[in-house]
């Protein structure tokens, strides 16, 4: 990323920003490849997740000391998306959702929860939609 926010950090920043232009800023100034590729499994309609979302027990630690971050877990998501060609073959139901809450356990609360409404496709982030994003990075190709 091109700042060292954590996703809940950027959206909470994005939230604040009172007009259009402030929230497409927010995006381009805090969004770098992996960030892009979030949005895009978060609101792409051709991306489908099949693995089903497990029970499992919010870190507690402070933001920044966590095992693991989301920005470093995005291109590792390939994991969940149905059919997606580097998925291990085999790698479904249980080890897929054993692997996914042992990643939501290790990321801070907040960003557990991200992951977890990116694959029910809903991040649940006012006026973040895929027109906007498209605004924020021109060619990342998002339906309408």
């Amino acid at each position: 990323m091109n700042s060292n926010l954590m996703y809940h950090e950027v959206f909470a920043l994005f939230e604040k920003a009172e007009k259009r232009a402030d929230k497409i800023n927010v995006l381009r100034t805090h969004g770098d490849r992996n960030f892009m590729e979030f949005l895009l499994a978060a609101f792409d309609k051709t991306i489908e997740f099949d693995v089903e979302i497990p029970t499992y027990k919010p870190s507690v630690d402070p933001a920044g000391l966590n095992m693991l971050y989301l920005h470093n877990e995005v291109p590792k998501m390939y994991l969940y998306i149905k059919n997606h060609p580097r998925r291990p073959q085999g790698f479904e139901g249980k080890k897929q959702t054993n692997k996914l809450a042992s990643i939501l356990e290790a990321l801070h609360a907040e960003e557990a929860d991200l992951m977890v409404r990116c694959i029910q496709k809903d991040l649940k982030i006012p006026f973040l939609t895929p027109k906007l994003i498209n605004e924020a990075f021109p060619g990342i190709g998002l339906e309408v």
